[in-house]
């Protein structure tokens, strides 16, 4: 005001208009400000986003924009969440470790998760599991598929490649790795066993770990979910159809048992979430908030009581070299745990690799959608394999490749998506670097 004042001579009549204009509106934006620091004060929660920055009526100025400081900002939805909603989302994220840590304890101190395998107990956790999924689901979801153009392209390619990489990727290994092996000590072609356990794998729908893990690799979380319902609906049909295909002329499997026991433990359940969404959503969303980590827990429980079961091989029969033809040729061998571990890891790459190729390459996908569909693809709903091993009266055996698949894939998709954000990151750093020479 001194200035302008003592000043004012010296200004043209357009100047000094310009320089009050200013400091009009300076005046007035830090008057706004410290009446919502007053407000801050009395409401330390209140968003200052929705306090009225409008002039009033009579000031010529117009509508004052709020500072660049108290525009929305860019912060994480983690940080304005309740405590226990980011205490869950954490934990959550440590799918991999609850896996690995289960499976170790049930291989070390397998009473301690032998209970999992009495009766149906497996089959009624995977059942809430997918429960708990249908319950974040609505029949709106499935329309999108119809109506959203990108969708009707991005959906059906992403299934396909679910449908077809996977037990495609499955049986190569399967055929090379498993199936020749016999039991050292009986001479039994106990292989099959193992190779049904892995087909199962790679016919089963996608995880929902992959949703998680897209949002980690800044994929497209909406698709991912998409995908997940789709595929897991179809598995009714699909997984035994599948199964049969591949196996039906080495392993005798009934279509039928595995159809009815998919259709009890995954379109059930499913199902009857979808319209407990739709008739009780208050309590569905309440539910939904623990979910995700009660998901957690039960496929960790899971796998954890399937390699308690087999706890003998790990520890006392883990030693026992595989005598195998195909592409090991007798001239490479190994212990029955690692063989199978290998056949999954080797199962799941290709699925990770082919299924970020086939849309890319193929298909000219956006980066966000290949991603989505590789982790789609690469990601399964392992648990899913065990139950059916189970409910089709196949041997033990036939389970391991389900629970050694929960960690693998977990394991894989999140370091992938780790690699693509660190990738993102060097990307939008040499970008920055190039704007500012």
């Amino acid at each position: 005001g001194i200035f302008l004042s003592s000043n004012r001579n010296q200004l043209s009549p357009s100047s000094a208009s310009e320089w009050s204009s200013a400091l009009s509106l300076t005046m007035t934006s830090s008057l706004r400000v410290l009446q919502i620091n007053k407000c801050n004060k009395r409401n330390p929660t209140n968003d200052v986003t929705k306090l009225n920055l409008s002039s009033s009526p009579d000031d010529d100025l117009g509508e004052a924009s709020p500072p660049p400081s108290m525009e929305k900002s860019d912060t994480p939805a983690e940080a304005v969440m309740p405590k226990i909603d980011q205490i869950l989302s954490q934990l959550t994220s440590l799918f991999p470790f609850f896996v690995l840590g289960s499976a170790i304890l049930g291989s070390l101190v397998p009473n301690t998760l032998n209970w999992v395998n009495r009766g149906n107990c497996i089959t009624y956790m995977l059942a809430g599991v997918m429960l708990g999924t249908g319950m974040t689901l609505q029949r709106s979801d499935f329309t999108t598929i119809l109506t959203s153009p990108t969708q009707r392209t991005s959906v059906p390619i992403g299934v396909l490649c679910q449908f077809l990489l996977m037990p495609l990727s499955a049986t190569l290994i399967g055929r090379a790795f498993l199936l020749p092996y016999r039991d050292p000590l009986t001479s039994q072609p106990i292989g099959k066993d193992l190779f049904l356990g892995l087909i199962l794998v790679g016919c089963s729908p996608g995880g929902t770990a992959s949703n998680l893990v897209s949002l980690i690799a800044r994929a497209d979380v909406a698709l991912s979910v998409l995908l997940t319902a789709c595929s897991t609906i179809l598995a009714s049909a699909v997984t035994p159809l599948l199964t049969k295909t591949i196996v039906g002329s080495a392993i005798p499997v009934s279509g039928k048992a595995l159809c009815v026991a998919t259709t009890k433990v995954v379109l059930g359940p499913v199902a009857l979430g979808v319209v407990l969404n739709e008739k009780m959503p208050r309590f569905c969303k309440w539910v939904s908030r623990w979910t995700p980590f009660a998901s957690v827990v039960l496929v960790s429980l899971i796998c954890g009581g399937v390699v308690a079961n087999n706890a003998g091989m790990f520890l006392g029969g883990g030693g026992a070299m595989a005598s195998t033809s195909g592409f090991l040729s007798g001239a490479m061998a190994m212990s029955v745990p690692k063989l199978i571990l290998l056949s999954v890891l080797l199962t799941h790459t290709l699925g990770f690799a082919f299924g970020y190729l086939v849309p890319k390459k193929f298909f000219g996908f956006t980066e966000r959608t290949a991603r989505t569909i590789s982790i789609e693809t690469g990601m399964q709903n392992s648990a899913l394999a065990v139950v059916l091993a189970k409910s089709i009266g196949a041997d033990p055996l036939s389970y391991l490749p389900g629970a050694l698949s929960a960690t693998v894939h977990s394991c894989l998709g999140s370091g992938l998506a780790a690699f693509w954000r660190v990738w993102d990151g060097r990307k939008l750093k040499e970008g920055t670097e190039e704007s500012m020479q």
